[in-house]
């Protein structure tokens, strides 16, 4: 074990600890992702992968660069509400049962985001003509199930179930209703299982257990570790269906993987939180020339159409410089690198840190569905800030969006 990888896991170590302390926010942004950074660079550093290789001094920088500009923008917002009153966990919790909500509302929303959920998944389906898990292939297949627009409508997944949940806790009796709700949210998840995706699915429980935690009294901090490892066996799971055992065998060769092959069922985790981060130091020592834009405002190039009209125009290589083609994602901070180079590592990632953090102490000052439902989905972006750019993808800001909006208009402030 290496000291870089003894003092990250140190203090995780020491932050897990934190966590058991009386009247510890568990959501808190910074230890949480001081927890997520610790972790996943002393995973790293274990090199238990004969694909990783030793970083260059230059990318140590650019990734210290990234998570001081997260950490500098949360204290920044932390000293400007020094002086501010904020509520307790215990009194945010006390606070929520002030607040009522538009049950007809909010049902009708539900309902209408549903059926076009139905509508676009029946589209894409006549386009296509299959659903990935009822194929022989669905590994390939699941990339190839879209349609332009539908297939953003289909990602209203999480919206919907979280929607559901408010509901089922913030409106008492309507059980035709909520047994109609039922009915909804089995067809959803069961539907959109088929289609062996696991992102929106891992949104829609990490929203539910933020919304648990300072929402109700259901959840407690000793209770979110749990939370924690149903999510890990999810996602672990989901990747069970999409692969074969001969895959988590060329998975732990592939890999040149240095424990034993009685454990190669921690390659794929162990791959999958490591490789980002190796392909992130190796490609920021590499990249020459940048992109400007392209990737860190994604979302807008897609909603406009100019996006794979500037793909091909401006001949961009889709993933440079990865150490295996088998793992091709960078972390959340490579498309700052990519578009921007150092200044953009430090300009938006600081951003990041400023706004998560002011969602915090919103959610502090002023508790209710809405500054929780927001803050939720920060969580979420902190998580897996080391695996992929989801503030660039339009399907996740469509999310965040109408999250923001449904929940904002049901609230009743008493």
């Amino acid at each position: 074990m290496s000291w870089t990888s003894f003092i990250s896991l140190s203090i995780f170590f020491v932050m897990f600890l934190s966590l058991f302390k009386k009247e510890t926010d568990v959501f808190a942004p910074a230890r949480l992702f001081i927890l997520v950074w610790s972790l996943a660079i002393g995973l790293v550093e274990l090199k238990f992968s004969g694909l990783q290789k030793v970083w260059s001094a230059y990318s140590w920088i650019v990734v210290f660069v990234n998570l001081f500009s997260v950490l500098l923008g949360m204290f920044i917002v932390f000293v400007f509400n020094f002086w501010r009153e904020n509520k307790s966990t215990s009194e945010i919790r006390n606070s929520i049962t002030l607040f009522s909500i538009n049950s007809d509302l909010l049902y009708k929303l539900i309902v209408t985001l549903f059926l076009a959920y139905i509508i676009s998944y029946l589209a894409i389906y006549l386009v296509v003509g299959f659903v990935p898990f009822f194929t022989a292939r669905p590994d390939i297949t699941r990339t190839r199930w879209n349609l332009f627009g539908a297939g953003l409508i289909v990602h209203s997944v999480p919206t919907i179930m979280y929607l559901i949940v408010i509901y089922y806790i913030k409106v008492q009796r309507n059980y035709i209703k909520k047994s109609y709700l039922t009915a909804i949210l089995v067809i959803t998840f069961i539907s959109y299982l088929f289609l062996l995706q696991r992102f929106d699915l891992v949104i829609f429980i990490v929203l539910t257990a933020v919304f648990l935690y300072y929402g109700t009294n259901k959840l407690k901090g000793r209770y979110v570790l749990f939370f924690v490892i149903i999510i890990i066996a999810f996602m672990y799971g989901i990747s069970n269906i999409r692969a074969s055992n001969l895959f988590m065998e060329y998975l732990y060769y592939g890999g040149k993987m240095k424990f034993s092959k009685d454990y190669a069922i921690f390659t794929e985790p162990y791959m999958y939180v490591s490789m980002n981060i190796e392909n992130f130091a190796n490609a920021v020592d590499k990249i020459t020339t940048f992109t400007y834009g392209y990737y860190t405002f994604d979302f807008i190039l897609a909603l406009t159409g100019l996006k794979h009209w500037l793909f091909e125009y401006g001949n961009i290589q889709m993933f440079p410089f990865l150490i295996d083609e088998s793992y091709n994602t960078y972390t959340m901070f490579f498309v700052y690198y990519r578009d921007f180079g150092i200044l953009g590592s430090f300009i938006f990632p600081l951003f990041l840190g400023i706004a998560s953090s002011s969602a915090f102490s919103k959610l502090k000052r002023s508790p209710n569905i809405n500054s929780i439902s927001l803050y939720g989905v920060f969580v979420f972006v902190i998580i897996f800030s080391f695996f992929i750019p989801m503030l660039s993808w339009l399907h996740f800001v469509y999310n965040l969006a109408i999250i923001y909006f449904f929940t904002k208009i049901i609230v009743i402030e008493k």
